[in-house]
């Protein structure tokens, strides 16, 4: 059976109220969808249980190169290719599909919650950057209104354990391709469900992953694309590079002129309490507060994590992280804002929550069933909070 280009889950609305959500998956290396059968199974039936008037729409998409099937849509150039242009495809795709679902709507713009798996993160966090700096009339008809990164390698790969290891091999003339072929040459006569028991047997993996990973090493570019990829990704994945706006530091230029309209407005009306506005312009969605132009982040951490240094987590965790995110210790990050501090123009309830996860879940959670329904339901929980406050 052929890898995955995309997994989708559809549920029509049931009540008067129905509106759409579009919950959109973003995998790690190697961007196998397969891998996220199970999680994103199970996060479909917790959201649909817990939600019955949305129109619900969760999927996911393999990433460029890894010779799933249908063949991988084109961007321009040949493979394999790199973190920019695993962007570009990933952000057609989720485009694609949050116009499709607009049709329905009459145009409006839909709810999206982005999810990213490791690398997926960064590619996440690069495309709610690249959406909040366009104007708003040039922006897709979606809303980017929540990310939640997973186990995310976001900043200094190269500095984890595992990027130490490798960054030096990678580093030398013809590795990702001298790989690949040695692997090419050591399975090229294993049949595939040799490879899966072989795979079951060395790793923790159960037997659907295990599966996937076979086909994978079987796969015509599948091992280079992901060697290749893992060798961008050390160079590129660097310093916290991304503006204060993306992490909740500072208004949006356009949210902040609007909030000297709405300002103006009140000034009006406390002037003349008696005339009220039918223009009058709201910067916040009720529930959580959020400002129509920011996007609600969720980071969730592993404890000892082989793609993340600890005292990497720990920095981002202090300088990004609401109220520091409560230190690398098994839960922080999920105090509630209390109003504006000092060094934050919007206060700390702006802020990314931060949660070290404190029940042993590793990186690689999806190759374990039980991992994948835990990390499903932490991530519906999210989106239901996300969603209260739409």
């Amino acid at each position: 059976m052929p890898l995955s280009d995309s997994i989708y889950h559809y549920r029509p609305g049931q009540g008067p109220t129905k509106k759409p959500l579009l919950v959109f998956f973003i995998t790690g290396n190697p961007g196998l969808i397969d891998y996220y059968h199970i999680t994103l199974n199970c996060l479909f039936a917790t959201l649909c249980a817990e939600d019955s008037d949305t129109e619900l729409h969760v999927c996911g998409t393999s990433l460029m190169g890894f010779d799933t099937t249908p063949t991988d849509r084109p961007v321009g150039g040949p493979l394999p290719v790199g973190l920019a242009r695993q962007i570009e495809y990933v952000t057609a795709r989720l485009t694609a599909i949050a116009r499709r679902i607009s049709k329905d709507w009459a145009g409006e713009p839909v709810p999206v919650v982005l999810v990213g798996h490791s690398i997926g993160s960064y590619i996440m966090l690069e495309i709610i950057a690249e959406w909040q700096a366009k104007p708003a009339e040039s922006r897709p008809p979606m809303d980017l209104v929540g990310g939640i990164c997973l186990f995310p390698t976001v900043v200094d790969i190269a500095k984890s354990p595992t990027g130490r290891m490798v960054a030096p091999l990678l580093r030398l003339p013809f590795s990702t391709l001298l790989a690949h072929l040695i692997i090419k040459l050591v399975f090229y006569f294993v049949p595939v469900f040799i490879m899966t028991l072989l795979v079951c047997t060395l790793t923790s993996f159960e037997l659907a992953a295990a599966k996937t990973t076979a086909q994978f090493l079987k796969s015509k570019h599948g091992v280079r694309q992901a060697l290749y990829l893992a060798k961008d990704e050390l160079r590129t994945v660097r310093a916290d590079s991304w503006p204060d706006s993306l992490w909740g530091l500072q208004p949006l230029q356009e949210l902040a002129a609007l909030t000297d309209v709405t300002n103006d407005l009140r000034k009006d009306s406390a002037a003349a309490p008696r005339k009220r506005s039918s223009t009058s312009t709201t910067t916040t969605t009720k529930g959580l507060g959020i400002p129509p132009p920011l996007t609600r982040l969720y980071f969730y951490w592993s404890g000892n994590d082989h793609w993340v240094a600890s005292s990497t987590r720990d920095s981002l965790i202090a300088a990004r992280g609401r109220h520091g995110g409560g230190g690398g210790g098994g839960g922080g990050g999920v105090e509630e804002g209390k109003g504006k501090e000092k060094g934050s123009a919007l206060g700390e309830e702006w802020k990314p929550v931060m949660e070290v996860d404190g029940q042993g879940i590793p990186h690689a959670f999806p190759v374990v069933a039980a991992h994948g329904r835990v990390v499903a339901g932490k991530v519906a929980g999210w989106v239901g909070e996300i969603v209260e406050g739409l």
